[in-house]
């Protein structure tokens, strides 16, 4: 496992072995590929609602995809926002501010899954396309996939001694 910066170090995301992408650049390839999107569709139709279109949400899908990476250049850029103003807790009884919180960012149906290292620092950990008729993480595979890469990137920050932004800073430092 890797951790490269996206976004103005506030932004990183994880780089996982034998993978050629960081997990943010991936999910923005794989959201615009047309093909990838349709293919996903296709193995999930029963998460889609009956009043729309296979066509629909692969417009949705792209055009989300893009809006969230063009929010996020902002919020980076701008000195009066911060990323929590995107990330929300994972967790909706999660109520104070919790040591390396699991954390998402969501447009619609995509979600970024994200752990918190403090109020503007955020590290990617990947992402789902998580359809309307889909409810709980649980419920799909490919979203027990995404949390079981946030709790084994949780405990590898936590192996390594991360707990605060200090402390982080100065393990990537280390690398």
């Amino acid at each position: 496992m890797e951790i490269v910066t996206i976004f103005a170090d506030k932004l990183f995301a994880f780089k996982y072995k034998g993978e050629t992408e960081n997990e943010y650049d991936r999910l923005l390839d794989l959201w615009t590929d047309t093909e990838y999107v349709r293919n996903f569709l296709n193995a999930n139709e029963k998460d889609i609602p009956n009043d729309k279109t296979k066509r629909q949400f692969v417009k949705y899908i792209h055009d989300d995809a893009i809006y969230i990476d063009n929010q996020l250049i902002k919020i980076t850029e701008a000195t009066d926002q911060s990323l929590s103003y995107f990330f929300q807790v994972l967790e909706n009884n999660e109520y104070q501010f919790k040591i390396l919180s699991l954390q998402k960012g969501r447009r619609h149906c995509l979600r970024l899954y994200a752990i918190k290292i403090d109020e503007d620092t955020f590290i990617i950990t990947g992402g789902a396309i998580k359809l309307p008729l889909h409810h709980l993480m649980d419920d799909r595979e490919h979203t027990r996939l995404e949390r079981r890469k946030l709790d084994k990137a949780k405990r590898y920050l936590q192996d390594n001694g991360v707990f605060d932004d200090d402390s982080y800073y100065e393990f990537l430092n280390e690398d």
